[in-house]
């Protein structure tokens, strides 16, 4: 999850529309969804299914689905 759009190669609009609940226990609503390059963090791949969530403050990412993609850590 991230704030940023500018990161995102394509963003769609969810299907159905989703929240998500982080430490501050507040739903923040998921804007759009999409791929994002990891270039931008000069490595190579990209980073499939990535919620835009405009309201949160810090990135958030799961360590098992960057593993299931292949990516390395």
């Amino acid at each position: 999850m991230t704030n940023h759009t500018e990161w995102f190669s394509s963003l769609e609009k969810p299907e159905k529309p989703g929240v998500v609940k982080i430490g501050d226990n507040i739903e923040h609503p998921i804007d759009h969804g999409g791929d994002v390059p990891l270039s931008h963090v000069k490595q190579k791949g990209v980073m499939r299914n990535v919620s835009h969530v405009p309201t949160i403050v810090k990135n958030l990412v799961s360590i098992r689905q960057i593993v299931d993609q292949a990516i390395q850590v």
